[in-house]
């Protein structure tokens, strides 16, 4: 497939304007879905901690079952996604997400919401965002071909930090006007007009689907799992996404507890202060292509964890008043370096890993990256019960910081271009 010029920062193919227009939808898409899931974000641990009272261990509960989807279903959702067309699953799981959100406002005007209905309704939404990402990620090299997964990779970011910067302070505006409940029914109406974008995609060649005979599920997820084990570059990256996910996750949460219970802060200010990470983020979206051509994709991904992870700690130090700023610095850093190390580790992923092994390659990720959030949140909880909140910021700051040793201490650390593998591993061979 041969492509023309970016324009704008979005490839198009040659020929098929069609392409161009499916990736547009696409961004339109993206920008709705993470509009809702920034705002959601913010919203359901607020709503557990400030409208329902919540102790952090519960807040932390409400938080893990949005991820804890990762961990029970991650590697056969890879396997069933290999098997059926991408753009009908993203609808339906975004119809799911909406219609499972659509619960909470309902049950808040009959005044019969509790903890345990936020952490049913966020255990749903996690089962339909499992289904989501995976889809997602694995069609984008379909659509834009391999040599435009950098720009079209780099252009999602841009919109995902867009929401990130815009999402916060939105919904602490709508918390604090409104109520939380209301800020969760704008995520299913963002859920909503995200599933119409992706439907509306009319994609002049439609994704093939495998007919070859199938292989039993747990055959085919042990395919992706050794596919990744054997692989001289994608394993060292899982490990370091793995550990930074892990305690990102246990501070992150715990961080929103210090500010809004013990500290006092308002909602509204409490999003302005999360929108620095993504401020941090659109920063690096403009800069991304350039950094990884320049520097190499392996360069870009071992600097962007060395020097960006250790800025978590910062953040405990905020306090009161001008101290606060501590959490915009850390934000903002963090989420800047992460944009580098996600477009130059996704785009080398989509472009290395044979199209069919794409998808359990893709949920195995998942599992373990996003698997590790639900187990990091919780453990935050529980060290916030027993030494405090602050303490439970420090150790995931710290545990963040120490995830690049997993580059620095590998055969990464010398790689200007990430390795392609030399042969190709025994499992897709035996996938062929």
């Amino acid at each position: 497939m041969q492509l023309s010029k970016f324009r704008g920062g979005v490839t198009r193919t040659t020929g098929t304007p069609g392409r161009f227009a499916g990736l547009r939808r696409l961004l339109w898409a993206q920008s709705l879905s993470q509009g809702g899931f920034v705002v959601l974000n913010l919203a359901m641990p607020l709503l557990a901690a400030t409208s329902l009272h919540a102790t952090p261990f519960q807040v932390s509960l409400v938080a893990a079952s949005q991820t804890v989807a990762f961990l029970l279903i991650g590697l056969p959702v890879g396997v069933w996604v290999d098997r059926m067309r991408k753009r009908p699953i993203m609808i339906v799981a975004d119809l799911a997400r909406a219609v499972a959100l659509g619960a909470v406002p309902v049950l808040w005007a009959l005044d019969a919401l509790t903890v345990a209905h936020l952490c049913a309704v966020a255990f749903v939404i996690g089962v339909a965002t499992v289904f989501f990402d995976v889809a997602d990620q694995s069609y984008l090299p379909h659509l834009v071909g391999s040599e435009g997964l950098v720009t079209a990779n780099a252009r999602l970011v841009v919109v995902d930090q867009t929401a990130a910067v815009a999402g916060p302070g939105i919904a602490g505006l709508i918390v604090q006007a409104v109520t939380a409940p209301a800020a969760v029914l704008v995520s299913a109406v963002a859920y909503v007009g995200s599933a119409l974008c992706v439907a509306r995609i009319k994609d002049p060649h439609p994704e093939p689907v495998d007919r070859t005979p199938r292989d039993r599920l747990g055959r085919s997820i042990l395919q992706g799992i050794r596919y990744l084990w054997d692989h001289p570059v994608l394993r060292w990256l899982l490990a370091c996404s793995t550990t930074m996910t892990f305690f990102w996750s246990m501070g992150y949460g715990m961080l929103l507890v210090l500010l809004a219970q013990d500290l006092g802060v308002p909602a509204v200010t409490l999003g302005l202060l999360f929108t620095a990470g993504g401020v941090g983020g659109l920063c690096a979206t403009a800069v991304v292509r350039r950094v990884v051509d320049r520097l190499g994709d392996g360069r870009a991904v071992v600097l962007s964890v060395t020097l960006a992870a250790p800025c978590t700690l910062l953040a405990g130090f905020t306090d009161s008043g001008a101290r606060l700023a501590f959490v915009v610095c850390a934000q903002f850093a963090f989420a800047a370096g992460l944009v580098v190390y996600n477009v130059a580790q996704v785009s080398y992923r989509q472009r290395t890993v044979p199209a069919h092994l794409l998808g359990r390659v893709n949920a195995t990720i998942r599992f373990f990256a996003w698997g590790a959030r639900p187990l990091g949140v919780v453990l935050g909880g529980v060290l916030a019960e027993f030494y405090g909140t602050r303490s439970a910021v420090w150790a995931g700051a710290a545990g963040t910081a120490l995830a690049s040793l997993w580059l620095l201490c590998t055969p990464l650390r010398g790689m200007r271009v990430l390795a392609q593998p030399s042969s190709e591993s025994s499992v897709t061979k035996e996938a062929l």
